[in-house]
């Protein structure tokens, strides 16, 4: 789904699909001095990798592999381990995002390799999460259960701001064991995951350092297992990280909590239980039009009018978007510059699915106005044309 770079550290954290969430590994380059052509392959490779070219990427990490600066110190054994890391996570992304589920066995073989070379524990910690993930994915989930056990993560980094993949293990471990039928030992994965998180916000933890995916993931699960009050306290959790004043004169409304629950509900396939939902959170919408945060009630009422698309319910939909126009209208008439790209780039590309040209043309012109420099500058311009 996502892959990020981080600055100079190469750390890059991915957030993989089917509810489990991955982290990458942390290595840092070689310190010997580098041939021109391995630092070109090396760099391509990694920028293939981060634009979703994982194909590509895979060929550039093997060929800068066989000419890899080569030194006498046993440190440089996690040299080796990365290469391979990088190639079993293209390949299971390159399975995942193609459907052949062979290449699973070919990111299985470099994951291995990788593991055989890694001296590091935190370097180990990372590829055991990415093995588990690869055996999860090939439905061998007592093993990937196994794997998810086995990852021990240094103390000092327990508590601190990557603690995440420790909370992406105990996340994985329950969701390995609530596919092996036991739910009992997946809901004490989840509550040691509950548990950690909260020990990480007793420790002086800022909550938006808890990614807002992990709440979620977590909250879904507790719904799974039948457990709405767990699952309720989470998405309140998770909705705290949105605001940024949490004054009493500046109350949270709920909003982005009922979200949570419709959209939980309607992935888990109770399409009822989520309309239910849903209509709740019109009505809570209705009685409070006006927010102290609207940068929160855009982003749930534009969700809000996707999920009502899911559900075939055009005229919903369509309802919920006028809201989000007024909101919008609102946003740019007070001065406000903060609209979000992806809202107004969204609501184009939905607007033109609709076959609503007309809506489409205001959201994009929009957003050309008031985000020039957006990446979707070249593609919101050929659709205007051809409007």
């Amino acid at each position: 789904m996502y892959i990020f770079m981080k600055g100079l550290s190469r750390c890059f954290v991915g957030i993989l699909t089917l509810g489990l969430l991955g982290s990458g590994c942390f290595f840092f380059p070689a310190r010997n001095t580098p041939s021109n052509l391995y630092v070109e392959l090396y760099s391509e490779a990694d920028y293939l990798q981060y634009i979703g070219e994982y194909r590509a990427a895979v060929e550039k990490y093997e060929q800068a592999f066989k000419i890899r600066p080569r030194s006498t110190k046993i440190i440089d054994v996690r040299f080796p381990a990365l290469f391979t890391y990088s190639i079993a996570f293209c390949y299971a992304k390159l399975a995942e995002t193609e459907g052949n589920v062979s290449l699973y066995t070919k990111a299985e073989a470099a994951i291995m390799e990788s593991y055989q070379t890694v001296i590091l524990p935190y370097h180990q910690a990372h590829i055991l999460y990415l093995w588990g993930y690869i055996l999860f994915k090939q439905e061998r989930y007592e093993e990937a259960s196994a794997k998810f056990k086995s990852i021990s993560v240094p103390r000092w980094l327990q508590h601190g701001p990557r603690a995440q993949l420790r909370w992406d293990s105990s996340y994985a471990l329950g969701k390995a064991y609530l596919e092996l039928g036991d739910e009992a030992a997946a809901r004490q994965a989840f509550r040691q995951l509950d548990s950690q998180i909260d020990t990480f916000l007793q420790n002086g933890g800022w909550i938006r350092s808890v990614g807002s995916d992990i709440l979620y993931a977590l909250g879904k699960a507790y719904l799974e297992l039948g457990d709405e009050a767990a699952a309720r306290r989470v998405f309140t959790m998770r909705e705290a990280r949105f605001y940024t004043h949490p004054e009493v004169n500046h109350p949270h409304v709920g909003d982005e909590v009922l979200y949570a629950f419709g959209k939980a509900y309607l992935e888990l396939g109770d399409e009822t239980t989520a309309r239910r939902v849903f209509t709740q959170l019109e009505e809570l919408i209705n009685t409070f039009p006006h927010p102290w945060y609207p940068y929160v009630r855009k982003e749930v009422l534009y969700g809000l009018g996707k999920a009502y698309l899911q559900m075939g319910d055009e005229a919903a939909a369509r309802r919920v978007f006028a809201q989000l126009e007024e909101l919008i209208k609102t946003y740019l008439q007070d001065g406000w510059p903060y609209v979000g790209i992806e809202i107004l780039y969204g609501l184009g590309k939905t607007y033109l699915e609709l076959g609503d040209e007309a809506a489409a043309r205001q959201a994009f012109t929009r957003l050309l106005k008031h985000y020039p420099k957006t990446t979707h500058k070249t593609e919101v311009k050929r659709l205007l044309k051809k409007m």
